[in-house]
């Protein structure tokens, strides 16, 4: 590689064919890295604005995302198999989802 011939590996975020090839399971990890992030900021907005219905709804929200995707990280390290990723991921949101709609409607959450 003389003369300027190198081989430069190098991504263009602004080409969308880069973002195809990209696995769910960095998604998902992404995704519980961010919601574990606004955890912390709705958790400090919840001690100091309490009994704020959206606070606490998008408190309850994220929780069950960063849980539900906690669960797929667990069924794959106990052994689930890894091409499963994408039904994992599918039906523990849609479970989580369906916890959030059954608790948010059963409980008293400062109405």
């Amino acid at each position: 590689m003389n003369g300027g011939d190198e081989l430069i590996l190098k991504r263009e975020i602004k080409d969308l064919q880069v973002w195809r090839s990209t696995f769910l399971g960095m998604w998902a990890w992404l995704l519980q890295r961010i919601s574990a992030i606004l955890i912390i900021v709705f958790l400090t907005l919840h001690f100091l604005l309490p009994y704020r219905r959206p606070i606490q709804f998008l408190l309850l929200l994220l929780l069950v995302i960063h849980a539900s995707l906690g669960i797929r990280v667990m069924l794959i390290d106990l052994g689930a198999n890894v091409k499963t990723q994408k039904f994992l991921f599918i039906v523990l949101l849609l479970l989580g989802l369906f916890f959030l709609v059954w608790i948010w409607n059963r409980l008293p959450l400062g109405g």
